[in-house]
């Protein structure tokens, strides 16, 4: 049976939260089970033949149990008639956690048994166990059933007396059962107990054990006659690193204890962190190390945690024994003497990982002393604004500094940052994604570490305003123009208070020379300024320099700077120097949507000294928008004011305003004004998303009055996807009842939490696509009473389905039939039709719950559209819904979500060189060689490449080949070798488009002495500044006698003032190479930042030179339009407000660096309330490869399948450099507001734990 109570609407998973479902249950639904027993004797019978025959029945029984039969009979053999006896001599108790206020207490556990002449056969706790000489044995396990961390125990509850009629009959007491699974689920979680539940003595019991903290339940069996056959039965049936059962050795009737471990059963696994190494306070020559060892596994472990000392080459170690639970952490923490000014090496590890610290010593007896030695932390900003608030922190002690920086607040801490700071050295930390800009007020801030406090109020003599402060921001620039030696410079300067309040303060102004840094002229400006509340007002400062001699051109910068923004640019000072177009500002104004027009405005001044006329160029997406031809005398400037048409595509897209001189980026976003469009029956999608359907609700019923039952339509239903090229339908739950939707069986999956349920379905969609759900009604020409009872009132109800469906009378809404017959409903819509379900139907509420409200408008979560269908009468209309009877658009409920906004970089395609060679390495005037050149493609997509070859300075060939992703190619090339005279002879092969190339020496003829050639050399094009890059080099020797010979790489930076080439590395044989012998060695490349040209050599050979960047990789979390949950975006200074839950959280991460990386993205989401972990995640994103060196900042996006329930969450979003083990590279914070989309109206029990039990009586 099974009531519209049971299940809500819309109810989430509940994945581990108790981290096992605890049944406690043998249901049978209004079963009535007849045994009937044979008249003859059976004294004469073997009793092992007559027990065998029990043996069968009792089985017969179990599965008559398990199937919830009605009106069954199971008949014994004639030959078999003895005493059959319910006994309730043994008990059961179900634990939580070990606690007796977690448990169910002793219930019985009923048997029934078959006994003849001192043998017996019994069927107890869903199991079939056997007495033998040798004692109790299994013949069917128990109703217990333990996986992955989930435990079900369904034991009957039976009464009765002992039969001697012909028959036994089994009735199932629905109210007694009721009663009996409540009393049990009460008992397991709260205070009350088994008793209390059932006389109703606790009207309002608290947790004792709360569902998401159970670890284990140990299931106790007392006084059973089988209880040796339960022990074997949980040992050999479950690994004992899980199932555990006490005593070792079982007699009969003795209590047996089977322990099941609940939850992550992940076998464990120990994690070390948060090193931190600090001197000892009362013994300065001692350092104290102490790390948080965690156990990220499921099961409780025991492990040696070891802390290695390696004092500059005098290694040390210590143990600790640590046994931790699953989920558990703990400190440990030693103290060692330090007795050396040396770097120091502190490792903790366990058997998985394993963390350290490096240490340096100025002095043996050092201690740090981590001050605040600087800060930029403005005085004001505007509500929602990030400003930047650098820190700086100094080590003036003799002992690295490993402590925590804290951001203060009012006194709260908003932020802390872990730092290592060495002797002497300093580190900058930008605290401004934590100043309290979300609303306006005042603040006391404050910055400390182990050894300085900083307070803004103290130390600078003010608070930190927000919202009611005035904020001075750069409007404008007019820089100099046309300046000769000996002229004065002045450059003016428009600021504007955008901030609430007047406001007076500073604004600087000054002129510094662009080579030496020097300050030529500086003025300070007091102004005073209304702000928003009273009218914006602009004010002018400006510096005007003594006389400015030079001998030649020479370039100069300008600085305006206010506290709350700073603006700079260049002009020139010298004999006709050349006009210099320098752009002041540049904007576009956004959001825009789809193929709408938007403003960009762009403002150009010539700082040079004389007229020019240039092109002023706006470009996106590829195309230039905007090119216009201005002339400009020296100092004159321009501004275009110009409308674009954005894409048509919704995304971010850079814009490039530039002239000859300069070019400066800003961001165009192009929104939809919503993601999904709705267009009759089906939706469009705008973006690429991931979407998901969920069958809410269906009830095309009826009612047979004369034999009171509720009869079902067979529904089906199909997922219809059209992308442009391709339509597709996709049939939804077709495994279930042949994919009816509306039968009984398919409601009750739906309202009962005993039932799986199935009617959900998700997919990713690209824009353009048009989706819907449609459905077919189908007639029905005979109907067949079936097992669930629905409850109304108070009563049952038999319920019956379709068993001949008529394909020839359907009702089928799609996209060319009774389109009218769907309606998609959006967030605040009508319903057509509102409560006109007949009593026998759950109604649109009884569906969504309160995302109806009382006067029938719908209350949608965001991003999600509600599809109502009529199958009952084609045609409809939904005009007419709105009176009685057909249509009312109840037979079936669709709910459709956004989940995500899906997000991806495709990468094209990209080459790589795996080897490139010539054989041989020698060769004679009349053979030519041949030069191989294996190729791999490891970009996102299939595409041709093209390789150049090229011997002795001229070109041997070209060849291009198709290679798919992760594949590879060997392309080879002859080298016209038998056209040259005895020699060396330089070859190289490249790959098209690219600085990657390969290259060495190939002979001709031979020579007497040992000649060492450099056959071949291959390395990486591009590395990072933190990474280290090797160049693969083979030497041959192609002369006639041994030797040996030392092998050198040199390199020059191009980027330097005079670059000239140095050794990098070199190594020299150690042995000497054979005539005619290769061998390989492995030489660094240079690593630090710069464009470099390099060569390998010996005494005898010199390979062609090859290009080598190293370049540095800047990944940042973007801040505007970053955060994607659902079907909005959002910035990260703002607080994220949405209805319903958040399946998927998606985080956009920038590049703006000159080469790719991969980067670890962590998220950490806790409750806002106190401060518990909601979810944490990590993510490896790919930031780019190779040179990105003149390209756009490269995106990548990190998805966190985060799953938040409506509430009030904290979010922080860290990019390490390399990894989580590494340093911050940059953070992110927020908060995000899910309000509830309130389902309480709905029909349903969203409790983790179901404890049900039958209770059933046995009699004649």
């Amino acid at each position: 049976m099974f009531e519209w109570g049971s299940r809500g609407a819309g109810d989430r998973g509940v994945s581990h939260v108790l981290g096992v479902v605890l049944l406690a249950s043998a249901v049978i639904i209004g079963a009535v089970l007849i045994v009937q027993v044979g008249q003859q004797t059976i004294g004469d019978i073997n009793d092992d033949a007559n027990v065998e025959l029990a043996e069968e029945v009792l089985l017969s029984v179990d599965q008559s149990f398990q199937r919830s039969a009605t009106n069954e009979s199971i008949k014994i053999p004639d030959r078999v008639r003895s005493d059959v006896a319910v006994s309730d001599d043994a008990a059961y108790n179900l634990t939580l956690n070990g606690r007796s206020a977690c448990s169910t207490g002793n219930r019985s556990l009923q048997t029934i048994r078959y006994q003849e002449n001192g043998q017996q056969v019994g069927y107890q706790g869903g199991g079939v166990w056997r007495m033998t000489e040798s004692g109790a044995t299994m013949s069917s396990p128990p109703a217990v059933n333990y996986d992955n961390g989930a435990l079900s125990v369904s034991f009957a509850n039976i009464s009765g007396q002992q039969i001697e009629g012909s028959s036994v009959a089994i009735q199932s007491n629905a109210t007694a059962k009721r009663s009996h699974e409540a009393a049990l689920q009460m008992a397991l979680f709260t205070d009350a107990s088994y008793e209390d539940a059932r006389t109703g003595s606790i009207s309002s019991p608290s947790y004792e054990c709360t569902p998401s903290q159970v670890a284990n339940a140990t299931l106790t069996i007392q006084n059973s006659s089988y209880s040796r056959a339960w022990a074997d039965w949980a040992r050999s049936t479950y690994d004992d690193q899980y199932v555990t059962v006490a005593p070792a050795s079982v007699k009969p009737g003795e209590t047996v204890h089977i322990r099941f471990a609940l939850g992550d059963v992940t076998n464990p696994k120990f994690k070390v962190e948060d090193v931190t190494v600090k001197p000892v306070p009362s013994d300065p020559g001692k350092a104290e190390v102490t790390a948080t060892v965690r156990n990220t596994g499921g099961l409780e472990g025991t492990q040696d945690i070891t802390l290695k000392h390696n004092q500059s080459g005098s290694p040390s170690e210590v143990d600790e024994r640590v046994p931790l639970a699953g989920g558990e952490s703990t400190t440990v923490s030693r103290s060692l003497s330090v007795s050396t000014a040396k770097p120091h090496n502190f490792t903790v590890e366990s058997k998985q990982d394993e963390d350290y610290k490096i240490i340096k010593y100025a002095s043996p007896h050092g201690t740090p002393s981590l001050d605040v030695t600087g800060n930029s932390i403005p005085a004001t900003a505007r509500l929602n604004q990030v400003p930047a608030a650098p820190v700086t922190v100094t080590n003036t002690g003799q002992m690295t500094a490993d402590q925590e920086v804290t951001f203060r607040v009012n006194g709260t801490v908003r932020a802390t940052r872990s730092v290592l700071v060495d002797p002497g050295e300093s580190r900058t930390i930008d605290f401004g994604p934590s100043l309290p800009t979300s609303e306006n007020g005042t603040y006391d801030l404050e910055v400390e570490t182990g050894d300085d406090l900083y307070s803004q109020h103290t130390d600078d003599g003010h608070y930190f305003i927000v919202g009611d402060a005035g904020v001075f921001e750069v409007s404008s620039v007019s820089p100099p123009g046309g300046l000769q030696s000996g002229d004065t410079a002045t450059v003016e300067a428009t600021v504007e208070n955008t901030g609430d309040i007047r406001k007076s303060t500073d604004v600087e102004v000054r002129i510094e020379n662009a080579t030496s840094g020097s300050v030529v002229a500086s003025q300070k400006t007091t102004l005073t300024l209304n702000g928003t509340r009273r009218g914006t007002e602009s004010g002018t400062a400006s510096v005007t320099s003594n006389p400015i001699t030079v001998g030649s051109p020479q370039h100069y910068v300008y600085v305006v700077d206010t506290p709350d923004d700073t603006q700079t640019g260049s002009f020139v000072v010298g004999s006709s120097p050349p006009p210099l177009f320098e752009i002041t500002a540049a904007d576009v104004q956004n959001p825009v949507t789809p193929n709408n027009q938007t403003t960009v405005e762009f403002t150009v001044a010539n700082t040079g000294g004389t007229e020019g006329k240039q092109t002023l160029r706006v470009e996106y997406n590829g195309t230039t928008h905007i090119a216009e031809d201005e002339r400009l005398a020296p100092g004159k400037s321009v501004t275009l004011n110009r409308t674009v048409t954005a894409s048509g595509k919704p995304g971010k897209y850079l814009l490039t305003f530039s002239t000859a001189n300069r070019s400066r980026q800003a961001t165009l976003y192009v929104q939809p004004d919503s993601l999904l469009e709705g267009n009759g029956s089906t939706i469009t999608i705008q973006q690429s998303v991931n979407a998901s359907v969920e069958l809410k609700g269906a009830d095309l019923e009826g009612f047979n009055s004369e034999d009171s039952y509720i009869f079902h339509a067979p529904v089906q239903m199909s997922l219809y996807v059209d992308n442009g090229s391709n339509q597709q339908s996709i049939g939804l739950w077709r495994w279930y009842e042949n994919g009816d939707i509306n039968g009984p069986h398919a409601e009750q999956r739906l309202v009962s939490d005993e039932h799986e349920n199935p009617y959900y379905y998700s997919d990713s969609f690209e824009p353009g696509t048009e989706v819907s759900v449609f459905a077919t009604a189908y007639g029905c020409d005979g109907y067949t009473l079936t097992d669930p009872l629905i409850r109304l009132a108070d009563e049952n109800y038999d319920t019956a389905y379709c068993s001949d469906w008529d394909i020839y009378d359907t009702t089928t809404v799609s996209q060319t039939q009774n389109q009218q017959n769907l309606v998609i409903l959006n967030d605040g819509d009508e319903l057509p039709a509102f409560e006109q379900a007949q009593w026998y139907q759950r109604d649109i509420r009884d569906t969504l719950g309160n995302r109806v409200n009382d006067t029938g408008y719908l209350q949608l979560g965001d991003g999600e559209r509600a599809f109502l269908y009529e199958l009952s009468k084609e045609n409809a209309d939904p005009a007419n819904a709105a009176n009685g009877g057909d249509p009312d658009y109840n037979d079936a409920v669709v709910l459709f979500t956004v989940n995500a906004i899906e997000k991806d970089v495709q990468t094209g395609p990209e080459y790589e060189f795996i080897d490139a060679d010539v054989t041989p390495s020698k060769v004679d005037e009349t053979t030519d060689a041949t030069l191989t050149a294996e190729v791999i493609n490891v970009g996102g997509k299939s595409g041709e490449v093209t390789l150049k070859s090229s011997f002795d300075g001229n070109s041997s060939g070209t060849k291009s080949a198709t290679i798919e992703p992760g594949e590879t190619e060997t392309v080879t090339f002859t080298l016209p070798t038998s056209s040259k005279p005895p020699g060396e002879y330089p070859y190289t092969v490249s790959i098209a488009g690219s600085q990657k190339q390969a290259g060495g020496n190939v002979r001709v003829g031979d020579t007497s002495e040992h000649f060492m050639q450099v056959d071949s050399v291959r390395g990486q094009s591009v590395i990072d500044s933190d990474d280290t890059a090797t160049a693969t080099v083979n030497i041959t020797n192609v002369g006639g006698q041994a030797g040996t010979d030392t092998v050198a790489l040199r390199a020059k930076n191009k980027d330097d003032a005079s670059p000239s080439f140095t050794t990098i590395d070199s190594e020299t044989m150690s042995t000497i190479l054979l005539p005619g012998e290769t061998r390989q060695f492995t030489l660094d490349l240079p690593s630090s930042r710069g464009n470099y040209t390099y060569y390998v050599e010996t005494s005898n050979s010199t390979s062609p030179e090859q290009s080598f960047f190293v370049g540095e990789s800047n990944v940042v979390v973007n801040d505007t339009q970053s955060v994607n949950i659902g079907a909005e975006t959002y910035n990260t200074s703002e607080l994220i407000e949405r209805r319903g839950d958040a399946q998927r959280m998606t985080v956009e991460v920038r590049n703006n660096g000159t080469v790719g990386d991969e980067r670890e993205v962590n998220l950490t989401i806790k409750n806002k309330s106190d401060g518990s972990t909601a979810f944490a995640g990590s993510k490896m994103v790919t930031v780019g490869s190779g040179d990105l060196t003149n390209t756009d900042p490269y995106p990548a996006w990190a998805g966190y399948d985060v799953d938040l329930d409506p509430g009030y969450y904290t979010y922080e979003v860290t990019v390490y450099d390399e990894t989580a083990s590494g340093t911050e590279a940059d953070t992110a914070t927020g908060e995000i507001y899910l309000k509830n989309v309130d389902e309480t109206g709905a029909t349903g029990n969203d409790s983790p734990v179901t404890v049900d039990s039958d209770t059933v009586t046995l009699g004649s």
